[in-house]
């Protein structure tokens, strides 16, 4: 337990789990504390969602690589595919505008227009989670319907082609329940920050808590 314990926080991804872990149950105390503090909760919250920045500071190149992957594999035709290429842009163009302000947050260079373009790179962050979502639902009604493809047949003259039904791969059912449990809990953080919607502190804290356990679990079982 302790060697995987070690490993766990040891790698990125279980590393920025736990930070986020601690960040959103210190937003849940804050909600039960007052005076001095309800302060100090409050500024440990905000220092450790700096500090996950960091994390994610190059996640555009995985993004756009996974943009890239999907353009140059063919068979973007499908509305899963589709989904996946609209959301791996979005993811980018959320961590690009990010990582434009880190200065900023670090108050190492401040910009007046730090809130414009966050205001924008979350829009972008809710556009992704939500396209998140949808692909997870499309992928959980349609997994079993097939998918059309075109193939050569080698037998006959080089540019002639037909159309094969191929079965769509099977997916596991409670990946993509937990991965539309995780998408919800997470769409209400872009949505409070653009000022849409504010539940409190409390409900976001709560399911920051419910997506980072969900999340983490992934990460634990392959650590």
């Amino acid at each position: 337990m302790s060697q995987k314990l070690t490993r766990f926080v040891h790698n990125g991804a279980g590393l920025e789990k736990t930070l986020r872990l601690i960040q959103s149950v210190a937003q849940i105390a804050a909600v039960f504390t007052i005076g001095s503090t309800a302060v100090r909760l409050t500024t440990a919250k905000l220092q450790l969602a700096l500090t996950r920045r960091f994390f994610r500071f190059f996640g555009f190149l995985q993004s756009f690589e996974q943009v890239s992957t999907l353009l140059t594999s063919g068979g973007i035709g499908s509305v899963a595919r589709w989904l996946d290429l609209a959301k791996w842009t979005c993811f980018g163009l959320y961590f690009v505008l990010e990582d434009l302000t880190i200065l900023h947050a670090m108050g190492v260079y401040a910009v007046p227009w730090e809130e414009r373009v966050m205001r924008e790179a979350n829009t972008f962050w809710f556009y992704a989670l939500s396209l998140s979502l949808a692909g997870s639902v499309y992928s959980l009604l349609f997994s079993g319907a097939a998918e059309k493809i075109k193939s050569k047949d080698g037998k006959k003259e080089k540019n002639n082609e037909k159309t094969v039904e191929k079965p769509a791969p099977r997916v596991d059912t409670s990946v993509l329940m937990k991965q539309i449990v995780v998408d919800g809990c997470d769409l209400l953080l872009p949505v409070s920050l653009l000022g849409w919607y504010h539940p409190g502190d409390l409900v976001i804290g709560g399911t920051m808590v419910l997506s980072t356990l969900l999340t983490g679990s992934r990460i634990w079982a392959q650590v």
